[in-house]
């Protein structure tokens, strides 16, 4: 029987402080400290995780506190999947940063000690100790994106640091109303105490009125429509392992965060608004991405567009809707993490961004274009690939016709923007540079991991449904429809009809000097506008609750 609370601050405090360790000492031989420790919480995670599987989700209180005022630490199926994703990005950054970063004692300081508030902060239970966290994650993530110190990573820093802080000033202001009301910051005590009383009635209530801040913060923090424009400015600037990172994992935390305050409050209507608002966040990605010449912009706007996607499936309302939400959130990780990483080893070894001035990739280096069409693939919800089992479970929880018709219209749109972002893999090669060894790795694990988890993704979500006693029977129909279509001919037929469909739309109506395309590519948000756009949309929030 292992130590439950010992383990999960072995996760969370070790990482810490070996980033103290690192930047006190700045020596370069502590700097391997990094492995032995990423080594150690990798093992205490395995077996957190087979001790979750085997006695369900776990919940603690810190230091023999009340719940009422104390720190509560929660650790749930949504949990796991979060700190596997912390841990296996972690893993790749420092394999594949290694050969440029070891001497650098303050980049190592930041990214560890990144880690260790990233992990307590999908552990964390009450809603204060959530605002801390994800304050100071927003903080590090900003010197990251910056660090680089050049005119454009700095500008595109600060907005994410300034906006994203905004955004939680919101949050704060709901965690502010929602304690006059109850008393307390404990997420299962709230949860019970609203149970309890009929406020969906109540007109402009308090709690409303914090719910709707909960709402609009987190959808800053997961670059939901309209407040995404500080996304593909972070990520285009920040060094293409930050924009793994980034886009990977830390924008997700918006959504875990959205998750949880939907679970606490289940004011369902608020789902339609949820699977409009995720239609219109994932179709402008979409545009914007089909807009972009630089191809770590194509990436950046992807991302908007697969979170779109990801909240759709949220709207469900249901327990299938989640799990899809979930698994996509997971797949999107590994391809989308994939794809930023092989970007980078494009941008950095050849000195190109732009997609009219990269070719031949695939004939330099057939490997790195291998690992990125295992992305692609992905990506796009071809068969056989990872994309396709979250993508087809999140299609099965559409609840009529036109849903489905909106998520076709997606996936039509993704497969669009990544014909035009395959161009760089064709042609004739204009240089031949050899690829860093450990840029080469971590791109092949990521790989070979969307490999892997298309084979063993079903049993794992079955094994964690059973954690949370969720394996409802519509769950368990639509996990055996997935099963059934794994290899199913009819399946590969429609990917490949659709594909054609993408390749005469994008010869059709892409051109290189459309003013339309133009016009979208050089739009952007002054940051005066963006605060504007945020406060309309927590006033549209506020009106519709």
């Amino acid at each position: 029987m292992i130590d439950i609370v010992l383990f999960s601050q072995l996760i969370i405090f070790l990482p810490i402080v070996i980033s103290i360790f690192i930047y006190v000492f700045n020596k370069t031989k502590f700097n391997y400290s990094v492995f032995v420790t990423q080594a150690i919480i990798t093992y205490v995670y395995y077996d957190l995780f087979n001790y979750i599987l085997d006695n369900g989700v776990v919940k603690f209180t810190l230091g023999g506190w009340s719940k009422v005022i104390g720190i509560e630490f929660k650790i749930d199926t949504l949990s796991l999947v979060f700190m596997a994703m912390a841990l296996i990005i972690w893993w790749v950054i420092m394999i594949y940063a290694w050969h440029q970063k070891k001497n650098d004692f303050k980049f190592w300081f930041f990214l560890m000690f990144l880690e260790g508030c990233f992990m307590a902060f999908v552990q964390a239970n009450d809603l204060f100790t959530i605002f801390i966290l994800i304050e100071i994650i927003t903080i590090l993530s900003a010197i990251l994106i910056l660090y680089k110190k050049d005119g454009i990573s700095l500008k595109a820093g600060l907005y994410y640091l300034l906006f994203n802080s905004i955004g939680m000033i919101i949050y704060l202001f709901g965690v502010a109303l929602l304690y006059l009301k109850v008393g307390t910051l404990n997420i299962t005590m709230i949860k019970g105490f609203l149970l309890e009383m009929d406020y969906v009635g109540i007109n402009y209530s308090i709690i409303q009125l914090s719910f709707a801040c909960f709402v609009v913060s987190m959808c800053v923090k997961a670059a939901l429509f309209p407040v995404y424009d500080w996304l593909p400015r972070a990520h285009t600037a920040a060094p293409s392992h930050i924009s793994a990172l980034l886009s990977g994992l830390l924008v997700k935390s918006g959504l875990f965060g959205l998750m949880r305050i939907l679970d606490l409050y289940e004011i369902t209507s608020i789902n339609t608004v949820l699977f409009y608002l995720g239609f219109f966040t994932a179709i402008s990605g979409i545009l914007f991405a089909i807009s972009q010449k630089d191809i770590k912009g194509i990436l950046a706007f992807h991302t908007i567009s697969q979170i779109g996607l990801i909240l759709m499936s949220i709207a469900s309302g249901n327990v299938e809707g989640i799990v899809g939400a979930s698994m996509h959130i997971f797949n999107h990780f590994l391809f989308k993490s994939l794809l930023f990483l092989g970007a980078g080893i494009i941008i950095n070894e050849y000195g190109y961004r732009r997609v009219t001035e990269i070719h031949g990739i695939g004939r330099a280096h057939p490997i790195l274009t291998a690992c990125m069409f295992v992305g692609i693939f992905s990506i796009t919800g071809a068969p056989l690939f990872v994309g396709f089992l979250s993508k087809t479970m999140i299609k099965l929880t559409m609840t009529s016709t036109l849903h489905v018709n909106l998520y076709r219209i997606i996936s039509l749109g993704t497969m669009i923007s990544f014909i035009k972002f395959s161009k760089i893999f064709f042609g004739e090669p204009s240089k031949y540079k050899k690829i860093n060894t450990g840029k080469q790795i971590g791109v092949i694990i990521m790989a070979a991991l969307c490999i892997i988890f298309f084979f063993i993704e079903i049993d794992l979500v079955k094994d964690m449904m059973q954690i949370e006693n969720a394996l409802t029977e519509g769950l368990q129909y639509n996990l055996k429809y997935l099963t059934k279509s794994l290899y199913d001919n009819e399946y590969a037929l429609e990917y490949l009809i659709y594909l054609a469909l993408a390749f005469m739309i994008y010869k059709i109506f892409v051109r290189p000097n459309s003013k339309f395309l133009h016009a979208i590519r050089h739009f952007r948000f002054k940051f005066q506008d963006a605060i504007v756009s945020l406060l309309l949309f927590l006033g549209f929030i506020i009106y519709y609750l």
